[in-house]
């Protein structure tokens, strides 16, 4: 199933948090809706990161905007986060970058998904790589649960052309799959997720 939006039906603002791995691509993926959803469409656009696990984490984002000429906020606390959504009270979408969590961080990620739950008009989106084996999606799937992802996104899609695990674990997870990333190109690599698109992947470049 495809539902290519993000936001949380009746909030007043289109915001939405991208949880995963290390290494999928989260950031990219985020400037790119930042520019599709957001620049594109003419829509007042902030962006969040909440990623201060790592030593200067968030300067590749804080450049990004800089670029973009967006605003930028970088927090880790629930208190942090709060402000930087009344400051961005303006803004008509939200877009919030998250650290990649790996299996031996499950306290920091609990940390995280205690302070996102606080916030119901946010809505978390799970970015996956289509690259990964069916019982690395099935782990890190179940990790990130905790954080109650409402849709699930596909990265590194030009890195393979065999995407059945990826898609078994949507049906698995029983999640819509939002958007499709395929590239560093910023914002051409990313396709919104439809029906007939996934049945292509699916079934492959040979089928027929």
């Amino acid at each position: 199933r495809a539902e290519a939006e993000v936001g949380v039906p009746g909030a007043p603002v289109r915001a939405v948090a991208i949880v995963g791995p290390p290494g999928v691509g989260k950031t990219s993926t985020l400037v790119k809706l930042a520019v599709q959803l957001g620049l594109q469409r003419r829509l007042a656009t902030q962006v969040i990161s909440m990623d201060a696990y790592r030593v200067a984490a968030g300067e590749p984002l804080r450049t990004y905007a800089a670029i973009l000429g967006i605003p930028f906020r970088q927090t880790d606390t629930a208190a942090g986060l709060r402000q930087a959504l009344t400051d961005g009270g303006r803004a008509d979408l939200v877009l919030i970058d998250t650290p990649g969590f790996g299996p031996n961080d499950t306290e920091a990620a609990l940390d995280l998904a205690e302070i996102l739950l606080q916030y119901p008009e946010i809505e978390v989106q799970l970015a996956l790589a289509a690259t990964a084996r069916n019982a690395d999606l099935v782990s890190a799937a179940d990790r990130f649960e905790a954080f109650r992802p409402a849709k699930l996104l596909f990265t590194r899609l030009d890195e393979s052309s065999v995407f059945g695990a990826a898609f078994s674990e949507a049906v698995r997870a029983a999640k819509p799959v939002s958007f499709l990333s395929s590239g560093q190109r910023i914002p051409e690599d990313l396709e919104p997720a439809s029906g007939e698109r996934l049945i292509d992947l699916l079934i492959g470049p040979d089928a027929g």
